[in-house]
């Protein structure tokens, strides 16, 4: 190409790329293309492809080729492409092709060609960062869908060169674009399948695998690997690991890019689950695949399994299997990630304790004599693991062939790194756990290196060495060992710091160094450890203290030690110890122990100096412990400190409650007597402190003790240093026993019974069982003698009427027997409190609500004391109380009815229906009511009764439709029950009252009246005339509402109304307006209207002359008794000429209608034939109004 250097190549450059704009077909030209090295002429599926040789190019394709050839030779000739537009011309031929890849396109050999020049173009990072680069990559993407292997391929090798050459952003948009599912459809075709595509990218410089150069590019960038494209791509390349003879490529790949999407993204991980991988990848372990990729499969697994979750599929169990058997055969390398693996399937308990887990012990135990230590750090990890939470597990790994131990005290003894040795001692601490491996000879050969890691500058080797060899002290014989080495000062310099784990295991080796030694004891304590633990002791968690504690047992178990001024700083710190809530049983009988051993020397009691707030307080309650051992501990040394002087006298002072509690609790009868006694003066000043020693619950059992029963005194006592305890705080209330409060109201001393009465009543008002189990414990009694003595009686009430209140209460038998009593307290002259009658009568009351009790024969006497109640000027309140309970009683019981009437509570009642009080009238109202609902009283029923209803109806109050509806109903019953007062005199006063109601009352009292009018009107035949027709004329005044019942209200209104219009008297008016279109065939009109009901008289209008229309405006009215029911009106009109009258016409209307709707009115049309409708549709009309109501016209005719 010398020539092409002269100057000729840039216009050459663009000629060519206008050929290739132009995409021209010179069929003239022939070129023959040169066979590229290994060209051949099969594409992947053994079809010849269009690229023949010698090839016959033509048109552009010529100019793609020439293209691609010169901007390979150097790459300022692709920057002079680009500048010519090659980029333009080549996108628009790809979105040419790929949108509409169905179309016969004719320079298909063109495409994969175009493909190739951009993949050589893109070479240049100038050219990738054009703009016109990014609109390329969607078309590449496309291009990847192809069904040609050829255009996948070159469309891959351009995106290649792009993710090399491009930046982070050109990248994800390749990601981005759809790219990665084209690139996995030609992932794992071999070489041999496409040999010539593979030469022509190496002859153009281009990579070998496109596919895969792409992916793991784009799979480096983490937006790519954990955004939704590493999402799409798991399930495809999930598929790939299936065996595919066509691709035997793909699952190595496949492989490869899981892991790199998998690494450090859980999402992706759970998703490779989803998708089967797992289960795909242990098909493909049982495959036997090539080492490397056995490898591979193993390191994927461990990085799926690092996700907690994936521990649960079935599948990861089922890997388990084939990677114990990688274990088993597997390469150095494969065995090495499957014992990652497993280690990060050991976290799961399940797959831990599996069978199948033990089989994998064996070759991991050969894999701690492996020359590698990554392969014995795995080993030994996943050996810990699988040991770790369950040290029997330690016999497994000592019954397999070979002798761990001996192997890790090769690795402990060898010039390995701390990290290796460290995982032998947390494996040697597993091991040591059995008593077995502690007996080998080997085991205190191990002694001299843990001590050496022990000294190590690695906190974790350090601890993991302390551990074990503290294990290994558990066996007697290696302590002997251990005791030759001078390893105390060691010891005692690891008691600091923050490791907890470290510490704890360092003093457990002291403890085992130093029991029944005591020289070596003394080295302890010479080298500072008391001082060391007391430091750390006031931080320490619970376990850490317990052994700390047991230490200092063990130390001052000599008295060499615990007479030292040493011992002496242990004191205080310990006593803080047994404050901790949250101290073991060992750590508190170590605690007492080790102040027993100090505190039982006298010169130590001397030297103390702690106050009895600072003793006492943390040892008395250990006398409550289930420990005996702590008892015993805590009591004597409970008794050292009392045998100063200075601790007896602070006895008065609030820490000394705790033994007095625990004194009067113990059943001596003395010692109670005094511990009583004298709670009782410390419980005011203190009560908290007695609560909060038990004291209730202690107190509590003197109280309710029965056998024997205690002195009146004592009990006295014990009921007030309660009561001053519970009077402190009424959170206190709760912890006292019912049955113990209930005893303490029959105490005699008001104020303990003023407590106990809240108490109880605070229990009650919270949970409502609380009232079955105080009634249970003789509340009820107990209440009721109180009420009787007129002892507290408005606390007494009030919890009494509480626990009536209470369904269940009321069907308990006590109940039964409450109700006499109460009515004696009503009945009472001595009873004076006004809130005790009111609680009292609210109780009875209660108990009235069922229905046996308001039977009951004591109810008789409730009654009798309620009306009492009522006669004695109550309060508004107490009124309605009685009332109310009245009610129940008569409601229930024609015996209680009686009792009412013979106490004289008729017209106590009566008297209450005037009351001011709207409630308490309504309430009379429905007891009267209540009283009269049958004949057991009928000798009582008198007018008064009726009048006293009616002047409650006139009575005004501010809640006067619930008054006026509880009388009407009321004065319902009483007429319906007693039909002979229908003929009294009160009965016709109260109905305009009746009448009132039924005009502004609610619907309720409209009901209630038109059933009282309709059963009047009933009687009206059979009583003298005089008393019906007076009766009858007041109701009359309820035409006009009745007339509006008949049009709004429901068919029930509708029927009484009816019956009510038809039988009150009333007034009819006729009134004749005009008269339409009355033309005779002959003559002029001089019109008039006759009008005639039955047989009574004609009524006549005046005579209109000369008028077709005329106008009379006359009206005509008749009054009746009682409405003429079944009667017609007759208006006949005529007209009057020369020759005589002549008939106009007739018009008919019933009475009734009008009668029932109280207005009738319209044009009316005249028919000769009297027999037809007077609406017939006939042209002349009469203008006609009637009406119905209770007005009587002086001139009007009575009929």
């Amino acid at each position: 190409m010398h020539w092409l250097g002269q100057g000729y190549l840039k216009p050459l450059i663009y000629a060519l790329v206008d050929m290739m704009k132009r995409n021209s077909s010179c069929c003239s030209l022939e070129i023959e293309v040169r066979t590229p090295r290994g060209f051949a002429e099969r594409n992947p599926f053994q079809e010849e492809i269009e690229v023949p040789d010698p090839a016959t190019v033509l048109g552009g394709t010529v100019a793609l080729w020439l293209l691609s050839i010169i901007s390979s030779f150097h790459p300022k000739n692709k920057l002079t492409v680009v500048e010519a537009g090659a980029l333009e011309a080549l996108y628009d031929k790809l979105v040419s092709y790929t949108s509409n890849p169905q179309a016969e396109f004719e320079d298909t050999e063109g495409i994969w060609i175009s493909a190739m020049l951009l993949a050589i173009l893109f070479q240049d990072a100038h050219i990738v960062s054009s703009p016109a680069t990014m609109r390329i990559i969607p078309s590449l993407a496309l291009l990847l869908r192809s069904e040609e292997v050829i255009d996948r391929f070159f469309a891959a090798q351009a995106m290649a060169s792009l993710v090399c050459n491009g930046s982070r952003g050109m990248n994800l948009a390749i990601a981005n674009s759809g790219a990665v599912a084209g690139l996995i459809t030609i992932i794992g075709y071999v070489e041999s399948d496409m040999p010539n595509l593979v030469a022509l990218s190496e002859e153009f410089s281009l990579v070998k695998n496109p596919d895969q150069v792409v992916l793991e590019l784009l799979f480096e960038i983490e937006d790519v690997r954990v955004g939704s494209t590493a999402r799409k791509t798991i399930p495809l390349l999930v598929d790939l690991l299936r065996p595919m003879p066509d691709r035997p490529g793909a699952p190595p790949t496949a492989v490869r890019l899981l892991t790199r999407i998998a690494d450090g993204s859980d999402t992706n991980k759970l998703i490779m689950a989803e998708a089967g991988a797992v289960d795909a990848l242990t098909k493909y372990l049982s495959l036997s695949p090539q080492d490397l990729t056995e490898a591979t499969i193993s390191e994927l697994l461990r990085i799926l399994f690092s996700n907690p979750d994936l521990l649960h599929y079935e599948a990861s169990i089922s890997s388990m299997n084939q990677l114990v058997a990688v274990l088993h055969l597997g390469s150095r390398s494969a065995r090495l990630s499957a014992a990652r693996a497993l280690h990060e399937l050991f976290n799961a308990e399940n797959i831990k304790d599996s069978e199948l887990a033990k089989q994998a012990v064996q070759p991991l135990v050969d894999m701690l004599e492996a020359a590698s230590e990554s392969e014995q750090h795995a080993a030994l990890a996943t050996l810990v693991k699988f040991t770790s939470g369950n040290p029997s597990k330690a016999v497994l790994i000592t019954d397999v062939e070979g002798n761990p131990l001996e192997s890790l005290y090769k690795i402990l003894s060898s010039t390995a790194c701390l990290e290796l040795k460290t995982n032998a001692a947390q494996l040697c601490f597993a091991l040591f756990g059995n008593s077995k491996v502690r007996a080998m000879p080997i085991a205190s050969e191990c002694i001299e290196p843990l001590l050496s890691l022990m000294q190590s500058d690695m906190g974790t080797a350090v601890e993991s060495g302390v551990c074990a060899f503290e294990r290994l002290l558990d066996d007697e014989q290696q302590v002997e060992f251990a005791a030759a080495y001078d390893i105390v000062d060691l010891l005692v310099g690891l008691v600091s710091g923050s490791n907890n784990r470290l510490i704890e295991a360092s003093i457990c080796a002291l403890i085992k160094l130093g029991k029944d030694r005591t020289p070596r004891k003394l080295d302890m304590v010479k080298a500072g450890i008391i001082d060391s633990c007391l430091e750390i002791l006031p931080t320490a968690p619970s376990t850490l203290c317990c052994t700390i504690a047991e230490l200092f047992r063990i130390l001052t178990n000599s008295s060499a030690i615990s007479k030292t001024s040493a011992a002496a700083k242990i004191v205080e710190p310990l006593f803080l110890v047994l404050f901790r809530p949250d101290i073991s049983l060992w750590g508190q009988h170590s605690s007492l122990q080790a102040l027993v051993n100090i505190l039982e020397k006298p010169q130590s009691l001397a030297t103390l100096k702690l106050t009895p707030s600072q003793v006492i307080e943390p040892l008395i309650s250990f006398l409550e412990s289930p420990s005996q051992a702590i008892q015993q501990l805590g009591t004597e040394l409970l008794s050292h400190l009392l045998a100063q002087e200075h601790f007896k006298q602070d006895i008065t002072t609030k820490n000394a409650v705790v033994p007095l509690v625990q004194l009067a609790g113990i059943g001596i009868l003395n010692l109670q007597q005094t511990a009583i006694k004298a709670l009782e003066n410390i419980s005011v000043s203190w009560p908290k402190a007695v609560a909060d020693a038990g004291g209730i619950f202690e107190i509590s059992k003197v109280v309710v003790q029965d056998d024997p029963q205690p002195p009146h005194a004592l009990w006295e006592s014990a009921a007030l240093v309660l009561s001053n305890v519970l009077r402190s705080n009424d959170d206190y209330y709760f912890k006292v026993p019912l049955v113990v409060l209930v005893k303490m109201l029959y105490s005699a001393e008001e104020s303990t019974i003023t407590v106990a009465l809240n108490a109880l009543t605070v229990q009650e008002s919270t949970d409502a069982s609380n009232a079955e189990l105080m009634t249970e414990a003789g509340a009820v009694d107990a209440l009721l003698d109180l009420l009787r003595s007129h002892q507290c009686e408005e606390e007494s009430g009030r919890l009494l009427e509480a626990l009536f209140n209470n369904v269940r209460i009321r069907e308990m038998k006590v109940s039964k027997y409450a109700i006499s009593p109460l009515a004696q307290y009503l009945l009472d002259p001595q009873t004076r409190s006004q809130s005790g009658k009111l609680l009292a009568a609210l109780a009875l009351g209660d108990l009235s609500q069922h229905e046996g009790l308001a039977r009951a024969s004591d109810s008789v006497s409730a009654c009798r004391a309620l009306i009492s109640l009522l006669e004695d000027q109550p309060t508004e309140e107490m009124k309605m109380v009685a009332i109310c309970a009245l009610q129940n009683f008569v409601m229930r019981s024609r015996t209680n009815r009686r009792a009412v009437a013979e106490a004289g509570g008729i017209l106590v009642i009566l008297e209450l229906l005037l009351s001011p009080n709207s409630e308490v009238a309504g309430q009379a109202a429905l007891l009267v009511k209540f009283l009269f609902s049958n004949h057991t009283l009928q000798e009582y029923v008198s007018n008064e009764l009726i009048r006293s209803l009616t002047a409650a109806l006139g009575k005004e109050s501010e809640s006067t439709e619930t008054l006026t509806e509880e009388v009407l109903k009321t004065m319902h019953v009483i007429f319906t029950n007693f039909p002979k007062l229908h003929v009294s005199e009160a009965a016709t006063l109260c109905v305009p009252h009746l009448v009132a109601a039924l005009k502004s009352g609610s619907e309720a009292a409209q009901d209630s009246v038109l059933d009282t009018l309709c059963l009047l009107k009933n009687s009206w035949s059979n009583m003298p005339i005089d008393i019906s027709k007076s009766q009858a004329t007041i109701a009359a005044e309820a035409i006009p509402v009745l007339q509006m019942l008949m049009k709004t209200c429901p068919p029930s209104f509708q029927e009484r109304a009816d019956s009510l219009l038809h039988c009150l008297p009333g007034c009819l008016m006729v009134t004749i307006e005009r008269g339409n279109n009355l033309k005779q065939v002959m003559g002029g009109t001089n019109a008039f209207c006759q009008l005639t009901i039955g047989n009574g008289p004609p009524r006549q209008t005046k005579v209109v002359s000369n008028s077709t229309s005329p106008e009379w405006n006359e009206g005509f009215t008749w009054a009746f008794d009682v409405p003429p029911k079944g009667q017609k009106l007759h208006i006949l009109c005529k007209s009057k000429t020369t020759f005589g009258k002549t008939s106009l016409g007739r018009v008919t209307i019933q009475i009734d209608k009008v009668v029932s709707e109280g207005v009738y009115s319209g044009l009316f049309s005249l028919n000769q034939d009297s027999n037809k409708d007077a609406k017939d549709g006939t042209s002349r009309t009469l203008e006609i109004e009637i009406t119905w109501s209770n007005s009587i016209s002086n001139e009007g005719d009575e009929l």
